[in-house]
């Protein structure tokens, strides 16, 4: 990756990671995890967690403006010192590690299961990590416009599809209303909440400095988190409104199948596959953006070219010891998913946000 003018990047194009990157963490995954605990009631949980988010995203953008010219690692350093700045920052290498083999072994599930069903799972992760160790050779700019083409397509292919499954649409499939215990809805408002704390917290990766408009960086960053989220929401709406309560739990993507019930004009149908390739642009966008994380954790030598090639074996061999098969998935990322994005992502992001507080005040006094 090359370093320098070549990095600088735009607010628009970096705030258009968030669309990407929100949809791929929860789509086939998070809301697995949601409609498993909530079913019709994950539209209320959802909206609670939305609102719930923003406390990363003020956090987030705390962080982006008290700290100009260093990414999360550097300012991890100087602010706790190299020993704890750097357990801290290994904490988000391993969190964001682990969010990643979660993503490469559901897309190649995902694919095996409504594609390729006779193809190999560990073909079909090769084949999403080739792409992948090729885009990682670029600078940072390269990979944020990637994922701004990506998410201007996802938008056109969840619009056509909101278009294709609306007649679909059964308002009875709410019911029965809060039918979910209250601590089921808590449960997965805070898991929703925690999960959107990934895709934010992978912003930090940029330095402020890189961004040529940053004047406008509040203002892109603050509408393209509402617009992710209001997407996101509104494919669980439909999602809802389309299987309704009782059919959210049997399917592993629900999302698509819904999709399955496309038609327009009675004339196109049995388009879902065309459909479900905004899953496939949105996983490789926030892979490529999570790859870029971790490369620069690592100290640049003349090797720094083959990091990329490292992470995919170290994940093309993770997922093939942890994950046996996709029962074992299923019962691991239901479990403990959640549980890893909190512990390895948002506790060092809390201790970063309360010693910058610290910082400023003393500077005030």
């Amino acid at each position: 990756m090359v370093e320098g003018e070549s990095e600088k990047i735009y607010s628009f194009g970096y705030s258009a990671i968030l669309i990407t990157c929100i949809l791929s963490v929860f789509i086939g995954k998070g809301n697995y995890i949601l409609f498993s605990l909530t079913r019709n009631d994950t539209i209320f949980a959802a909206l609670i967690g939305f609102l719930l988010s923003f406390i990363t995203f003020f956090m987030i953008k705390y962080i982006i403006s008290k700290n100009n010219e260093e990414d999360i690692y550097a300012l991890n350093e100087r602010i706790f010192g190299k020993v704890l700045g750097k357990a801290f920052n290994i904490a988000l290498w391993i969190g964001f590690f682990i969010v990643g083999i979660v993503i490469l072994y559901n897309m190649a599930d995902f694919f095996n299961t409504e594609y390729l069903p006779e193809t190999s799972v560990e073909y079909l992760k090769i084949l999403v990590l080739l792409p992948l160790v090729y885009i990682c050779t670029k600078n940072i700019s390269t990979v944020i416009k990637m994922n701004q083409i990506f998410a201007v397509v996802s938008i056109i292919l969840v619009l056509i599809g909101f278009l294709g499954i609306f007649p679909s649409f059964e308002l009875r499939n709410f019911e029965p209303v809060l039918s979910s215990s209250k601590s089921d809805i808590i449960k997965s408002s805070i898991t929703y909440f925690i999960l959107s704390i990934v895709p934010l917290t992978a912003l930090l990766v940029c330095s402020k400095k890189n961004i040529k408009d940053s004047d406008r960086l509040n203002g892109n960053l603050l509408k393209s988190f509402v617009f992710s989220h209001c997407i996101l929401i509104a494919i669980i709406a439909t999602t809802i409104l389309t299987l309704g309560a009782e059919y959210l739990n049997i399917f592993r993507f629900p999302e698509y199948i819904a999709l399955k019930q496309f038609s327009l004009f009675n004339i196109l149908e049995r388009v879902e596959n065309i459909l479900a390739l905004q899953y496939y642009f949105n996983c490789v966008g926030l892979l490529s953006f999570l790859y870029y994380f971790m490369i620069k954790l690592i100290p640049p030598t003349k090797y720094k070219r083959y990091y990329s090639i490292v992470i995919a074996l170290l994940q093309f061999i993770t997922t093939k010891v942890i994950f046996k098969n996709t029962v074992t998935f299923i019962e691991m990322i239901e479990k403990y998913f959640a549980y890893s994005v909190g512990i390895f992502i948002f506790l060092p992001l809390i201790f970063t946000f309360l010693k910058l507080i610290l910082l400023n005040r003393k500077k005030m006094t």
